[in-house]
């Protein structure tokens, strides 16, 4: 086989290893992750992270939060946060309605990649293909403190999951999600709340998930009872 073949093959595998190093030496003691799970050299773990195996994120990841197995995560993700396993996003896009006859993009899209060949009709992107909640960083969902979503979960682009949500299984997302709501189906619709009015305005207003680590380990009983979390940030004022 010529060399230039063998260098061919070996590169991506040098480039996993040395990024699975650098994340092992820059990140080992805030986040768990494998040989398979793909990390842009860019993502930032808090600590006591963990992203499963044969699963990809790009973002910052809060204290304590994690990703499920074969999960594809491109998000900022708040604190105490749970992704399950399977969970993925759409940020591509095609038209479907007037005034456009036709889905495919070989007349409407100039992006590389997009087209076989790179060919297309058009001499202009005729519509925004992609969608995302920071495109200068190229973040296609953000997720908020203290969410827990369910596994085989699709976000679709530019979607925000605001703090305490939850996401019921197999929910495919096209709406922002409001703090503590409960959604499911597809598309996802709001079925509940966690908590009443009064209890979700309290918890966005004490914010419990933005304390030091140190606070954590001297109140962690507090977050196994609303009531006792209640009572103790209404005698602090």
């Amino acid at each position: 086989m010529p060399k230039i073949l063998v260098a061919i093959k070996i590169l991506p595998f040098l480039y996993k290893l040395l990024l699975f190093l650098w994340h092992k030496f820059h990140n080992g003691k805030n986040v768990k992750f494998w040989y398979s799970t793909h990390i842009p050299y860019r993502c930032q773990f808090e600590g006591m992270n963990h992203v499963g195996k044969y699963s990809s994120f790009l973002g910052k990841m809060g204290y304590g939060s994690s990703i499920g197995w074969n999960s594809s995560v491109s998000a900022d993700v708040g604190r105490f946060t749970s992704i399950g396993p399977r969970c993925d996003y759409i940020n591509s896009s095609h038209p479907y309605k007037k005034p456009f006859a036709t889905t495919c993009p070989l007349f409407y899209s100039l992006v590389k990649g997009r087209n076989p060949q790179n060919f297309s009709f058009t001499d202009k992107q005729l519509i925004e293909e992609f969608r995302y909640f920071d495109k200068d960083r190229e973040l296609v969902n953000d997720i908020g403190n203290d969410c827990w979503i369910g596994s085989d979960v699709t976000l679709i682009g530019g979607v925000k999951i605001g703090d305490g949500a939850v996401v019921l299984a197999h929910a495919l997302v096209s709406k922002d999600v409001p703090p503590y709501a409960i959604v499911g189906g597809v598309p996802a619709k709001i079925i509940g709340y966690r908590y009443d009015e009064e209890t979700i305005a309290f918890l966005l207003e004490h914010k419990w998930w933005n304390n030091d680590i140190e606070w954590f380990k001297n109140h962690w009983e507090l977050l196994c009872d609303i009531d006792k979390l209640k009572a103790y940030f209404n005698e602090k004022g």
